[in-house]
């Protein structure tokens, strides 16, 4: 169990109670450890989701499809970047927005919902943090997706504005 604290010490979800041990080895109970051979799918984009996961080992990519299915890279994930996926499955009942591929062998610490939603029923204030840091990294992926859109959107009205002085 000592390895698993030392992994959540470092992931961001967990940082205001990284000085909790107490709280750490409660999230810790909840934890499965999962392994992945290179070349598989964590997850599947469209699927039904109920878990998060925390890159313990190895290397992962995550993917999208475009509108006419073709497949690109999202971005690329390493252990030593105290990272975790997945999390939107602790927030609702909707299918996975994007895929996540192993690259390398891989080792994941999981939590289910069911199992993450019991703690916070009995942990209101361990729930409290890491539901805030969730809301934080989606404010920041949302404010990336605008200034992309807005970034597209510029793009698409000049590219047009020089396609009519032919």
């Amino acid at each position: 169990m000592s390895t698993v604290i030392s992994r959540l010490e470092r992931i961001s979800l967990f940082a205001h109670l990284k000085t909790d041990k107490t709280a750490l080895e409660k999230i810790a109970a909840l934890i499965k450890t999962r392994s992945y051979p290179p070349k598989s799918f964590i997850i599947h984009e469209g699927e039904q989701g109920n878990t998060m996961y925390i890159l313990n080992r190895g290397a992962v990519r995550v993917e999208k499809k475009t509108l006419s299915k073709d497949k690109f890279t999202v971005v690329n994930l390493k252990d030593d970047m105290n990272v975790f996926f997945g999390e939107m499955a602790l927030m609702d009942d909707d299918v996975r927005s994007a895929s996540v591929y192993a690259v390398t062998a891989v080792e994941c610490y999981e939590i289910r919902k069911t199992d993450f939603e019991r703690l916070c029923e009995a942990n209101p204030k361990i729930g409290y943090y890491v539901v805030r840091e969730i809301a934080k990294s989606l404010a920041g992926r949302l404010r990336k997706t605008t200034a992309d859109s807005a970034t597209l959107i510029t793009a698409l009205i000049h590219a047009d504005d020089t396609m009519g002085t032919f």
